[in-house]
């Protein structure tokens, strides 16, 4: 009988070098956008969650096949 996805989520873990690393480039590439190319300043807010929402498709889905 399979587990429920509770108990399968509870289970699953990222390590936690990857996390932290994950955070760390995103938020340096963030910078680096910024710096390099102002005018991605002046963009609507609901642009910056377009793009947020894009990027994190691969991993939310590569967390469901683990779970």
């Amino acid at each position: 009988m399979k587990k429920s996805l509770i108990i399968r989520m509870w289970g699953f873990m990222f390590p936690h070098i990857d996390i932290r690393l994950v955070g760390l480039a995103s938020f340096s590439l963030g910078l680096m956008v910024a710096k390099l190319w102002q005018p991605s300043l002046y963009l609507d807010w609901y642009w910056y969650l377009v793009i947020t929402l894009l990027a994190i498709i691969k991993p939310v889905i590569t967390f469901w096949k683990q779970v």
